[in-house]
């Protein structure tokens, strides 16, 4: 039977069991959680590349990172926070402070992904494991070495459930500190840890895509984290203004003191900003309501 995480229960335990399964480039599995950690350490020591931590969070009413936030009562609604510019042994250090609290809680996903790879490894809730890869063939190995098994019908918690027979999840709160995941951002923001978006996509399908049009007027507010060209992270850097022009080949923006900056036309990495103040780390700015909200990896020549 499944060691499921503290903070979350089931009404019917007796039919979980570790095993995965493959689907397209997505590896899913239930995870005993006292393996959770050990196996988010390995996969990120298996990739000598940055990786980034990452930290979903059921959305709660922001005005920037504060503790007069509430939760809403809509689960498909979440905030993505990201920690960028980290190597193996950063993750490991963030893994040993923090891993145990999160894999406990009942109520976040975390996990992190790969700059180059684009590999991700997450831990949810109910110990469902999904692991984003180019070729999770690969990684039948991995899976083996912790001695989860193949199925070709995995059955997770989310399988069992229906109107009578919900499953629950609680906020874990620390005896020590009184804290909860939610304190996280606010802790780790001097260490790098940033609002990178929400998301609402759950139930409620895919967001309505973001026009060049729609860009001229607004104030987009970008983060560009710079690298080596041998994937050394450099600095982290966040800039904001107004959308003067949109073409093909550029998005011009024009900052408050005057100045412009361009960045490449792909709207891949923008989305649309929730309503909130956002505080610029390298400046103590902070920037109320923007409307998109746009991230970017550079890589500086030798």
């Amino acid at each position: 039977m499944l060691e499921l995480k503290q903070c979350c229960s089931v009404p019917f335990p007796e039919k979980l069991f570790e095993a995965y399964e493959i689907k397209d480039n997505v590896i899913y599995a239930n995870v005993n959680a006292s393996k959770v950690i050990d196996m988010i350490k390995r996969f990120v020591c298996m990739h000598d590349e940055p990786v980034f931590f990452i930290l979903e969070l059921p959305r709660k009413d922001y005005d920037g990172i504060t503790e007069s936030k509430t939760l809403k009562n809509a689960p498909e609604d979440f905030d993505v926070y990201y920690m960028d510019g980290m190597d193996a042994q950063n993750a490991c250090n963030c893994l040993d402070a923090i891993g145990a609290f999160l894999v406990g809680d009942g109520m976040n996903t975390f996990g992190f992904g790969c700059h180059q790879s684009q590999e991700e490894i997450l831990f949810g809730k109910y110990n469902v494991m999904t692991l984003f890869a180019k070729d999770p063939d690969a990684y039948r190995p991995f899976m083996e070495s912790f001695e989860i098994p193949y199925t070709d019908k995995l059955i997770t918690a989310w399988d069992t459930f229906d109107a009578q027979h919900p499953g629950e999840c609680e906020l874990c709160i620390s005896p020590n500190t009184g804290k909860t995941i939610y304190d996280i951002p606010e802790l780790y923001k001097d260490f790098g840890m940033y609002l990178y978006e929400e998301r609402k996509e759950y139930r409620d399908g895919i967001e309505k895509p973001i026009t060049y049009d729609e860009l001229i007027g607004k104030v987009l507010l970008v983060g560009i984290t710079y690298y080596t060209s041998d994937d050394q992270f450099i600095e982290q850097k966040q800039l904001y203004g107004t959308v003067t022009e949109v073409t093909k080949a550029l998005i011009r923006i024009k900052q408050k003191d005057g100045t412009e900056f361009t960045l490449p036309s792909d709207l891949s990495s923008t989305k649309r900003a929730r309503p909130g103040e956002y505080k610029l780390r390298s400046t103590g700015e902070v920037v109320v309501d923007p409307d998109f909200l746009a991230t970017w990896n550079l890589y500086k020549g030798e």
